[in-house]
């Protein structure tokens, strides 16, 4: 569900009412919220303009994962069996 970018301004004049009337602590978060809320607002109409959605990189093209050839284990003095949570 798309924010409308009506909704977000109004929301920016909300913060910006709060940020005038309040102390500083107030106003800093109220700075923040701007920003993001903006932040937002810019990223919608970004993604409205960009370029088509990235195509999908087909299975073929991607490298073949290595078998494991031989499977060794590591025996240590002081190890008790072979589990990994076994110290």
């Amino acid at each position: 569900m798309a924010i409308g970018q009506e909704r977000v301004i109004t929301e920016i004049e909300k913060h910006a009412r709060q940020a005038r009337s309040g102390d500083y602590a107030k106003m800093r978060e109220s700075v923040a919220a701007i920003r993001a809320l903006c932040d937002l607002l810019l990223e919608t109409d970004d993604q409205q303009s960009a370029a088509p959605a990235p195509r999908a990189i087909p299975l073929s093209a991607s490298p073949a994962p290595q078998p494991v050839l031989s499977e060794k284990k590591l025996e240590e003095d002081g190890a008790n069996g072979d589990s990994l949570f076994e110290f």
